[in-house]
């Protein structure tokens, strides 16, 4: 076993590959305990898309010891609540008790990792839940599945970002139950996890009944980052999307920037905000005040370890304006400050809601316990959760101006626009 231990928390590493973080809060008396698993949509093939989301919804129907049911059922009995999220990189799981009830909380989570027992009816039951909620947040949402097409113009398979973290309904519903127990075994090991532990508890009381409940179980290994071969990255693709539920016509545009590791990161989240945060940020400006095109714009990092994409788009005014007519102004904002750089002044606000958005997060155990397993997992290194803000103080606005120079001018976005019909 190997320990390290900062003035914010101990990081331990059980001999089965388990990571552990634990940080102590006796604000409350609470404690959150958060278990990721380092995988994600980037870790899934080719006809076997859309498991590690499956696979979020699978985990709350029952295990080895915890009938179908029971984890929801146990953890409010006793005033608790529990919730999970999936992205393109990592699956991750929180449940968040009275920290008398911390024993239950780690034997929940591990009773989960120690043993696959899915139920047939338990597989089928998610498969219908999931389709229902790709109808609800894709097809059904107004611009819903811009970020699936974005994904698909910007990334040719089979690179592990060509499709979105939901998948195809159609792998999905194929998928059987010899399928998911050999993804539960590839993956959800304690070699491919990171266990948080944040509150109101002793690590000394902690550390036994953590090693009790996880360090039997069989370590795995460590899943391999696939081949991301950059040649798969792709320029110029546009797709027009004739709608008859949207009212407005609207435009997406993507660039590719560095991946969340990258040194460059901090200049292109901070280019976000410049763009597209608050009243005062270039797109509303423009598009929306000058311009008078626009009734919604913004702009977004969309983060991977693999690589990202910078994203902005609009939404018309009035449909007087056409997409590609959006596109173009949408184009224009970001090759300005390419050309001319921002001021000090867009700098200095887009830094201070960044450090606003670190320190509220920083408010919340179980905030914290999500950023120390994030960059435990993704980016190596626990204390970051606590030291983000550091990366943005020396962004300069020379910076800005040479990403968007560099990822956004010299290189062919990807365009996804939105014509409605009535």
């Amino acid at each position: 076993m190997i320990s390290t231990t900062t003035e914010l928390f101990t990081e331990v590493q059980l001999q089965n590959g388990l990571r552990v973080i634990l940080h102590e809060d006796h604000t409350t008396p609470m404690v959150t305990i958060n278990l990721l698993y380092h995988v994600g949509s980037k870790n899934e093939q080719i006809g076997r898309t859309g498991f590690a989301h499956l696979f979020e919804h699978l985990m709350f129907e029952g295990s080895r010891n915890i009938p179908r049911g029971a984890y929801d059922t146990w953890c409010t009995s006793v005033g608790g609540d529990n919730n999970a999220f999936t992205s393109s990189d990592v699956t991750s799981y929180y449940i968040s008790l009275p920290s008398s009830h911390l024993a239950l909380g780690l034997w929940l989570e591990s009773d989960r990792m120690a043993e696959f027992a899915i139920e047939e009816t338990s597989l089928r039951t998610q498969q219908s839940v999931i389709a229902e909620e790709k109808r609800q947040t894709v097809d059904e949402t107004p611009y819903g599945s811009a970020q699936v097409v974005l994904h698909e113009l910007s990334f040719a398979a089979p690179h592990p970002y060509s499709w979105e973290t939901i998948g195809s309904m159609e792998d999905v519903a194929a998928a059987t139950m010899q399928d998911v127990r050999e993804f539960y075994q590839r993956f959800y090991v304690p070699a491919n996890a990171v266990l948080v532990v944040a509150g109101d508890f002793n690590p000394d009381d902690a550390m036994p009944l953590i090693q009790g409940y996880f360090s039997t179980i069989p370590s795995g290994t460590h899943a391999q980052l696939p081949n991301a071969d950059p040649l798969l990255r792709c320029y110029g693709n546009h797709r027009l999307l004739s709608d008859r539920t949207i009212a407005h016509h609207a435009a997406f545009v993507a660039w590719h920037v560095p991946s969340l590791r990258d040194a460059d990161n901090p200049a292109c989240d901070l280019l976000t905000g410049i763009l597209g945060d608050g009243e005062s940020c270039r797109l509303f400006r423009e598009l929306e005040y000058d311009l008078e095109i626009a009734n919604e714009t913004g702009c977004y990092l969309d983060e991977g370890e693999l690589g990202s994409l910078l994203v902005v788009y609009a939404v018309a005014q009035s449909n007087r304006t056409s997409p590609e007519r959006l596109t173009e102004a949408l184009i224009a904002v970001v090759r300005k400050i390419a050309e001319d750089g921002v001021t000090e002044r867009e700098l200095e606000k887009a830094r201070n809601r960044k450090m606003t958005s670190i320190t509220h997060a920083l408010q919340s155990v179980s905030s914290r316990a999500e950023r120390l397993a994030i960059c435990a997992a993704l980016l190596d290194n626990p204390a970051l959760a606590f030291s983000e803000a550091e990366l943005y103080s020396s962004v300069t606005a020379d910076d800005v101006q040479r990403v968007a120079r560099q990822y956004l001018c010299d290189a062919q976005p990807n365009v996804v626009e939105y014509r409605a019909i009535r």
